[in-house]
């Protein structure tokens, strides 16, 4: 017996309320052996099988590396489809500590699982098995939509093929949910994504709403057609053969049916079934002078990927205060400051963006931008909002994203005198309810300061090696600003600019790194100042060279 086996033997046999029923022994890979545990409230110990795997102590993919298993459990809650409940425990690398640490959380399991049955208070998803048809994996975005399905509602649903991939070492399609339509073709509801999503090509699947759990213990997904048998309707089983019959000529492809069914009273989820043309799980049988169509035996279901794609799960894990993601936001420049701003908003949970920029994205605008080489010469505004929507689907520029740049700063700088045009500017600056001014253009920072809007109007500019970088947000932004660069308070070092080959103005210095500190520095400070609500004053935020860690906040 080796020292490791003999090590799990003896420390098992030590833990209190834990009997070895099979002594542990190494397998060709695994250690294998048989416990019981006991807990108070139990008539009788529960037996387990325990697998431990080479890597323990150590998880595997953040997965435990240790199984105890009892198939006589699997109707409770956290035990996979093996038998092996779920466990996960604090790390250490110190095998009998780590035996000690699983054996109490299997412990705890029995006590809240399977002596109180306690159920928790987030919804738990079947579990589906991922398997390959065909040697593919498939997998299908949902968002949720403002209709009410009735059960055994079934029809059509427009989809569109995102990407093909790679999933672990198979391939894979992901595609995403365009709109449903009754079984005649007459739209029910449109499902809502961001333009570039909505103008994919779409492919037609079929939908079946339930409203009832397509599982027989809340816990796993159907494996077979025939459980299906007391929820699928007569009318469904025919439109499926109807379906099958029009598309015969294309046998062999494949074709999704979408199963929705209730998690709670108001939220849908939809399971995807892989059907093939041609060998679908039905046949007719003639009763009483009548065919009807009827579900075939012992035929697996071809189960796919689905995923809730809605707003509140895609910015689940985290987004900024809806002060700002409920906002419309114009961005004045979307170089490296304007557009860093921009992908941070978008993956924080912002949708509604519009843009101010009349130059185009240059090579050389890469390294420390927000743009893809890959695009070669083209609008800065095109190729942000071309990487944005690749972001996020709920991404929905304002004004088609372009806000006219040419013609604002003509307007705005040749007409400030002008009552009635500067009116109008006002009026469509307020459309927004925050402009940030990233421009770099003292020019325009001094026009915008003597317009009269309600919006949140923001300055964000950055020193040469962005050694700091100056929000002004209150009235006296113009002078802020001014005084910071051009008083000399701020070192700004003007003779040590980058000098681009040609005749191009010098800009500053700076890695996308410097940068992208400043800027997520610079929202962190708005987002709390809003989430506090609390009054945003000018700021200026200060890097030390000398430690890395120490970013200073100054406000005024």
């Amino acid at each position: 017996m080796s020292q490791r086996v003999n090590e799990i033997n003896t420390v098992i046999k030590g833990i209190p309320d834990v009997k070895i029923v099979k002594p542990f022994e190494q397998s060709k890979i695994d250690i294998e052996g048989c416990i019981t545990v006991f807990v108070d409230g139990l008539e009788k110990p529960l037996e387990f099988n325990v697998t431990i795997h080479p890597q323990y102590p150590f998880k595997s993919h953040e997965t435990e590396t240790i199984k105890f298993s009892n198939d006589d459990l699997i109707e409770h809650k956290h035990i996979m489809q093996n038998g092996a409940i779920c466990i996960h425990t604090a790390h250490t690398p110190v095998l009998s500590q780590k035996l000690i640490y699983d054996i109490e959380s299997v412990k705890a399991w029995i006590k809240k699982y399977y002596i109180n049955k306690d159920s928790d208070t987030h919804y738990e998803h079947l579990i589906v098995p991922q398997k390959a048809f065909k040697e593919n994996h498939f997998a299908y975005f949902f968002n949720e939509v403002d209709y009410t399905f009735h059960k055994n509602q079934f029809g059509f649903v427009d989809y569109s093929i995102m990407n093909n991939g790679v999933f672990h070492k198979e391939n894979i399609q992901s595609s995403i949910f365009q709109s449903f339509s009754d079984k005649d073709r007459k739209k029910i509801v449109d499902v809502d994504w961001n333009f570039q999503l909505k103008n994919l090509p779409q492919s037609t699947a079929l939908f079946v709403f339930l409203k009832d759990v397509p599982s027989k213990n809340q816990r796993w997904v159907f494996d077979d057609w025939e459980d299906f048998d007391t929820l699928l309707t007569q009318d469904f089983l025919k439109f499926l053969h109807s379906v099958e019959e029009r598309l015969i000529k294309e046998k062999g492809k494949t074709l999704p049916l979408f199963v929705g069914y209730n998690i709670s009273e108001t939220e849908i989820h939809w399971q995807s079934i892989i059907l093939e043309i041609g060998n679908f799980p039905i046949y007719g049988e003639k009763i009483d002078k009548q065919w009807l169509t009827k579900i075939e035996e012992d035929r697996s279901i071809h189960w796919a990927m689905t995923r809730n794609c809605s707003y509140r799960y895609f910015f689940g894990r985290g987004k900024l205060s809806e002060r700002i993601t409920e906002s419309k936001i114009l961005i004045i420049g979307i170089g490296a400051v304007g557009s860093i701003l921009a992908k941070t908003l978008i993956r924080c949970g912002c949708r509604r963006l519009g843009f101010i920029e009349f130059d185009v994205k240059e090579p050389e605008n890469v390294c420390r931008s927000e743009y893809s080489f890959f695009t070669g010469i083209t609008n800065k505004t095109n190729d942000l909002i071309n990487e944005l929507c690749l972001i996020s689907p709920f991404f929905e520029p304002v004004n088609g994203g372009y806000d006219y740049s040419e013609a604002f700063d003509f307007f705005i700088k040749s007409h400030l005198a002008d009552t009635a045009i500067k009116a109008e500017m006002e009026k469509h600056l307020e459309e927004y309810n925050i402009i940030i001014d990233c421009s770099a253009d003292n020019d325009l920072l001094y026009v915008l300061s003597q317009l009269k809007i309600k919006s949140t109007l923001l300055n964000l500019s950055i020193s040469n090696h962005a050694k700091q970088l100056v929000c002004a947000a209150e009235q006296n932004r113009y002078d802020f600003i001014i005084s910071q660069f051009a008083g000399n308070i701020l070192e700004f070092d003007v003779d040590d600019l980058h000098n681009p080959t040609g005749c191009w103005s010098p800009t500053f210095k700076a890695s996308y790194n410097d940068i992208n500190v400043l800027v997520q520095a610079a929202i962190k400070q708005m987002n709390t100042k809003f989430e506090q609500e609390k009054i945003l004053r000018n700021f200026v935020i200060e890097t030390d060279d000398t430690n890395c860690f120490n970013i200073n906040i100054k406000e005024f």
